[in-house]
């Protein structure tokens, strides 16, 4: 699939903010399924963007403001081609030992979640996570939103979720089975969601690589997926974050804009 993409965050305050601390994740980086043409990012009031790699390998911005801000506008934009990989994801820039994602987040997997974890017993370790994708899916209910995700154990005990938070409940699942598994952020391009933002999981196989799984979709990432980040979890990989001074109020308004065309299989090979 060949996309262009432009993503705008607008951050309203309800009164002007003294000051503002952005951290951005909205550059996706190259490998072997996805290739990025071109890629910009914006902020307005315009500041200086200082551009980095953050310890798991994502490409992130960082950016500061001096108040009086009534908004803030995030831009990202660019053109890009992906494949369809049946999950697979190979060609990642990798600075991180596999033992760190067995490691259980600060909120912990909570009980109901280990147990989930227990009567999933495939053959193999890729037929597990299979088993555990599709349980998630028929278990709790997708509910599409943009707001931040909550813990795992709290989503899980509600049976219903945003694609974020279903794919940190696989995460912890995969974790409790001893699987290195991660999270991922990212965009949807052909829309199916309904929110901005999407997300899912990675969970790592012998002998193949890292695997990603949308429990949320039921289904293994295919081309319309468009990875940003990863991390242990959700805020490792955040696409932005931000911190201000004041007491204000924020809205945000995020809009994304996607027009996208799959190419015939002859125009790939080429």
């Amino acid at each position: 699939m060949r996309a262009r993409v432009t993503l705008q965050i607008e951050v309203a305050f309800s009164e002007p903010v003294r000051s503002a601390n952005t951290l951005l994740r909205l550059t996706p980086r190259s490998f072997d399924s996805l290739h990025v043409l071109d890629w910009f990012v914006g902020v307005e009031p315009v500041a200086t963007l200082r551009r980095s790699e953050d310890g798991y390998g994502n490409l992130s911005h960082s950016c500061s403001h001096a108040g009086p801000l009534e908004r803030i506008v995030l831009t990202a934009e660019g053109q890009v081609e992906t494949q369809d990989a049946a999950g697979v994801a190979h060609g990642l820039h990798e600075k991180q030992p596999l033992d760190l994602f067995l490691r259980h987040c600060h909120d912990g997997p909570g009980a109901e979640i280990v147990d989930f974890a227990k009567t999933i017993n495939g053959a193999d370790r890729l037929s597990r996570l299979h088993q555990l994708m599709g349980a998630l899916n028929e278990t709790i209910a997708f509910a599409p939103t943009d707001s931040a995700p909550r813990a795992a154990a709290e989503v899980f005990a509600e049976g219903k979720g945003c694609a974020r938070e279903i794919a940190q409940i696989f995460v912890t699942a995969a974790r409790a089975q001893n699987i290195p598994a991660r999270f991922v952020s990212g965009l949807l391009l052909d829309g199916a969601e309904g929110a901005a933002f999407h997300g899912w999981a990675e969970a790592h196989v012998e002998n193949i690589g890292w695997v990603a799984f949308d429990a949320a979709l039921g289904f293994c990432p295919r081309d319309a997926h468009l990875r940003l980040a990863h991390g242990v979890d959700y805020w490792a990989a955040a696409p932005w974050r931000q911190a201000f001074s004041g007491y204000a109020e924020p809205t945000v308004e995020t809009r994304l804009k996607v027009t996208a065309a799959r190419q015939a299989s002859w125009q790939t090979q080429q």
